[in-house]
């Protein structure tokens, strides 16, 4: 079988490092290996000259323990299989991002496979972050992400719905909960506040999907729901959260535009998986304009902080991700200076049952001028 093989390498400074399981990992950066002479120039030739119903040529780059999310080395060569087999002349693209070298026989690299007809259509488009390699009888290995966590591996973002109510004596106590953890988190925590009612309520179907119809519940990240303010409840949340925040995430999220014009606010956000298994079944994008400081205040007279005046869900179960994705909405009221426009890919089956998944999310700042707009 002829294919058409186009090798492009992309070198990117890494500019920084942060590890999901919070500890310290020995680098050795004074010691160079050219990754790309070693596995990934070798990998794409291999493309070169495998065929579909044989691809051990290619598979012999990858270790016998790989597993990529689940996915084994087995399971990840049918896949190749299904993918290829139908294609007379495919165009595939090896691209090497990064590789940081751990010690003599392990690294990490994020690195890049595109497949493509001979038109030219991405029939395939995988970014693999925070991939391990390892050395065996002199040989660099891929060994996917061990379904763990990695030091140049993205972390998620977690994402926590609040409801609120007026008068609600316990709702104090959970929102000091919420403010230390944002300000322990930092963007990496990101909360939005729904008042059931009151002067910043909205009609909106979360209360139904969750059965959030009493004062204070959150759910955490889709999966998580704690209603309540005993001791009990509060305990949970540090733990819940930190568990959440040690999962890899499987979606970036990129904000290509955005204008507020009064209420309104438009643009588009560029979604890409970040997982080769990724599942867009029953898959909504979330958009909330969120007042930061609002005029509205608890039963102790803190003003409310995160509050939600706009919310829209866009079904993105059959878009194409490799495009943008456009929205537009009305928030309740003129969005004010100190607005954030909150965005999240979320899971919605039928009947809640702890399974509405939320895959990281992103805090973007909207400095709204005078005039309305940014």
């Amino acid at each position: 079988m002829k294919k058409k093989i186009v090798y492009v390498l992309l070198i990117i400074v890494l500019l920084g490092i942060s590890s999901c399981d919070r500890f310290d990992h020995s680098f050795k950066p004074s010691e160079q290996v050219n990754f790309t002479a070693e596995l990934f120039s070798p990998l794409q030739e291999a493309f070169n000259n495998a065929a579909p119903e044989d691809l051990t040529p290619v598979m012999v780059f990858y270790a016998d323990d790989y597993k990529h999310y689940g996915i084994t080395k087995s399971e990840w060569e049918t896949k190749l299989h299904t993918i290829l087999s139908p294609l007379n002349n495919p165009v595939i693209q090896v691209s090497l991002i990064t590789a940081t070298l751990q010690n003599e026989t392990n690294a990490l690299a994020n690195w890049r496979l595109t497949i493509s007809d001979d038109n030219k259509t991405v029939i395939a488009d995988s970014l693999y972050t925070g991939e391990r390699l390892r050395k065996e009888n002199g040989k660099w290995l891929l060994r996917g992400n061990q379904c763990g966590c990695d030091p140049s591996a993205p972390t998620q973002k977690v994402i926590v719905e609040y409801v609120t109510n007026v008068g609600c004596s316990y709702c104090p106590a959970v929102e000091n909960v919420l403010h230390n953890l944002s300000s322990q988190l930092g963007d990496n925590f990101i909360y939005l506040t729904h008042q059931l009612s009151g002067p910043v309520a909205i009609n909106d179907p979360l209360y139904a999907y969750y059965t959030a119809y009493s004062a204070p519940v959150s759910i955490i990240q889709g999966k998580h729901k704690l209603g309540g303010g005993t001791q009990d409840i509060l305990d949970q949340y540090l733990p819940t959260v930190q568990r959440e925040l040690d999962s890899l995430s499987q979606m970036d999220y990129r904000v290509i535009s955005a204008t507020v014009e009064g209420k309104n606010i438009s643009g588009s956000i560029k979604l890409t998986p970040l997982s080769v298994s990724f599942n867009q079944a029953e898959l909504v994008l979330n958009l909330a304009v969120i007042d930061l400081v609002s005029t509205a205040v608890n039963a102790e007279g803190e003003h409310l902080t995160n509050v939600v005046i706009g919310r829209k869900r866009i079904d993105i179960s059959a878009v194409d991700l490799s495009n943008a994705v456009a929205f537009e909405f009305d928030a309740n009221v003129t969005i004010p200076e100190d607005a954030a426009l909150v965005v999240f890919a979320q899971k919605t089956p039928v009947t809640f049952a702890n399974n509405a998944t939320i895959y990281s999310g992103l805090q973007y700042p909207l400095t709204v001028k005078k005039g309305g707009s940014r």
